[in-house]
């Protein structure tokens, strides 16, 4: 009895533990695209993988890069932060975005962080017309 839930409790481990080694492991394939810079600060670079736009309807996924600088550190784990790796998603028609999946690095690529979302219970964000992002991937929608 309750072998069941046991072997379910299981099996959602697995996925999880499976999901943070498949980011780790494709980790260095995502970083070695084509990317487009489309914001620039003192404190960070936050750039687009061109080669990663996939458009689906009216929405459109990519992935961005925010290179940090300054020392930023991670709350939790007191370790400095070096980059931030994110797969998003661009709702044309609704004019709004929405993060699907969050990674954040230290030092060697040491992955500090991992967080992710099922596009239907991801929170979105409005944006505006004249947003750069919104331009790029939503102009000749």
């Amino acid at each position: 009895m309750g072998g069941g839930k046991r072997v379910a409790g299981c099996s959602e481990l697995i996925r999880a533990v499976a999901g943070v080694l498949m980011c780790v492991l494709a980790y260095p394939a995502v970083a070695n695209g084509r990317w487009q810079v489309m914001a620039e600060s003192p404190s960070e670079t936050t750039s687009i993988e061109l080669s990663s736009i996939a458009r689906m309807a009216h929405r459109v996924s990519f992935r961005v890069r925010h290179a940090l600088r300054d020392g930023q550190v991670d709350l939790n784990t007191q370790r400095p932060m070096r980059e931030i790796l994110a797969k998003r998603m661009v709702d044309c028609r609704g004019r709004r975005v929405a993060t699907l999946s969050h990674s954040v690095f230290s030092d060697n690529d040491a992955l500090i962080h991992y967080q992710a979302v099922h596009p239907a219970k991801a929170e979105w964000t409005a944006m505006t017309a004249d947003d750069p992002l919104f331009k790029l991937l939503c102009g000749s929608l």
